[in-house]
């Protein structure tokens, strides 16, 4: 069982890496659009592995926080949320996810690819109760957050990634946004001018 892998990336796509270990085998790893903006080809990184194991086949998925890892081994278990769903559910900043876990807000998972109502109202009863380590020092800001959908949130981060700012810096100014806040024409100059 594979529970993390360290070396080069030689490989990188929006939903895949290829790493090469420094013993010389290379392993290709499952990962999503919010792990790709964190990573960059050539770079050495430490990368979290879920190793999933069917009659027929093996998959690597790849995080960057141990905390992405758990909950997506938790996702797993809910009946109908298989990887590609649980992948696309960690698209959304994990911080946020969380809290709209703990305070049943229905709509902002809602607002992920290929969950409905229903889906979202079976998540938030299977995670509730979890602990995942991930505590909230200030319940507002990360309210406000949730003003943005889930979509919108994933693409502000892609974009600004892309620019070459750090990720962690990008989801501090996205907690502190005015509420009024509500698309990229407005809030990528405002992270930006935070930022600078």
């Amino acid at each position: 069982m594979i529970s993390y892998l360290k070396w080069k990336i030689i490989e990188l796509d929006f939903l895949s890496l290829t790493i090469l270990t420094d013993w010389w085998v290379w392993y290709n790893v499952g990962i999503n659009e919010s792990i790709y903006s964190k990573l960059c080809l050539e770079s050495e990184i430490w990368i979290y592995i879920y190793h999933h194991i069917t009659e027929n086949n093996q998959t690597l998925f790849g995080f960057i926080e141990p905390e992405e890892k758990k909950v997506f081994s938790e996702l797993l278990k809910i009946s109908g949320v298989g990887w590609k769903v649980a992948m696309q559910i960690l698209s959304l900043w994990i911080e946020r996810l969380i809290f709209a876990v703990k305070w049943e807000d229905n709509k902002t998972i809602e607002w992920i690819k290929w969950i409905g109502k229903k889906m979202a109202e079976k998540i938030i009863l299977e995670l509730k109760d979890k602990d995942f380590g991930i505590s909230f020092n200030n319940r507002e800001n990360v309210k406000k957050a949730n003003y943005i959908n889930a979509d919108l949130h994933t693409s502000i981060k892609s974009t600004l990634t892309n620019m070459w700012y750090n990720t962690r810096d990008i989801d501090r100014i996205l907690l502190e946004l005015p509420e009024w806040m509500n698309n990229a024409g407005e809030i990528i100059p405002y992270v930006i001018r935070a930022l600078s």
